[in-house]
């Protein structure tokens, strides 16, 4: 059983990890649409087998965390906390980051002499943020808030698709973007730097269930996957999915992953 959480790069990351473990002879099936928490639960009983998390909300989410180490710190930290308390192995990192950033619309950030979050700051009581659905109730959100002082005009949340286009429509001037998602450069927007480094990085990480840490077959299909994945090819495979016309499949933006990550 491959878990996934409820956006586009979670769909087409479980359908390629689904292809290389069916071509092994498994039989597989997935469970979509789980939320952070709730999937972590979930492959620490042995519900799901394997899924694809993010260093930076494990880091928060599971370990409590609210420091914000260097990346290899913090990966090398939460293989041996998972392992160790709660028996789930970190195969590895897919070889990309999709952190949490602030965006805007290049033209208005522009106007707005906007560059970081720090800039931000004294514009953010005129101003709109749409979040995703997560967004807004995560602790990553409570510590930007608290090292920039930032406080909006109002706040919404959106299904990630909705959310770039009320940023399009003006319904919001900054949004909780994703750094892999193909539309920040399909929409020309600007990320406003972090120069606090308020946010954790947030490398995708595939786990592995207590249950089949020593599945020697799956351990074998998944680990090629670590450290293959670029992220302007995630975000070409991200944009194959989200994009308004010819909307491709997430399993057919995972072929077209596996074939330029040279995985086929």
């Amino acid at each position: 059983m491959i878990g996934a959480k409820n956006f586009s790069e979670q769909f087409i990351l479980a359908e390629m990890m689904g292809e290389r473990l069916k071509a092994t002879g498994a039989r597989v099936r997935q469970h979509q649409g789980l939320g952070s928490a709730v999937i972590f639960r979930a492959l620490q009983a042995g519900e799901i087998d394997a899924y694809v998390d993010y260093s930076g909300t494990l880091w928060t989410n599971v370990l409590g965390r609210k420091d914000t180490p260097d990346r290899k710190v913090m990966l090398d930290e939460l293989t041996k906390t998972l392992k160790d308390k709660y028996g789930v192995v970190v195969l590895g990192p897919l070889g990309f980051e999709n952190a949490y950033a602030l965006a805007m619309k290049s033209e208005r950030a522009k106007a707005l002499h906007l560059a970081t979050i720090a800039d931000l700051a004294s514009r953010a009581p005129d101003l709109t943020l749409g979040g995703d659905l997560e967004f807004l109730s995560r602790p990553e959100w409570a510590a930007l808030k608290g090292a920039y002082g930032l406080n909006f005009k109002a706040s919404k949340a959106y299904n990630p698709t909705f959310m770039y286009r009320a940023l399009g429509d003006g319904e919001a001037d900054v949004i909780s973007a994703f750094s892999s998602d193909g539309r920040i450069a399909q929409d020309h927007l600007t990320v406003l730097t972090d120069p606090k480094g308020a946010i954790p990085a947030y490398d995708a990480v595939l786990l592995i269930s207590p249950r089949r840490a020593g599945d020697g077959r799956l351990l074998r299909a998944l680990q090629p996957m670590i450290g293959a994945v670029a992220v302007d090819h995630m975000r070409e495979a991200n944009l194959m999915v989200d994009r308004d016309q010819a909307k491709a499949t997430p399993a057919e933006a995972a072929a077209f992953l596996s074939k330029v990550s040279g995985l086929n």
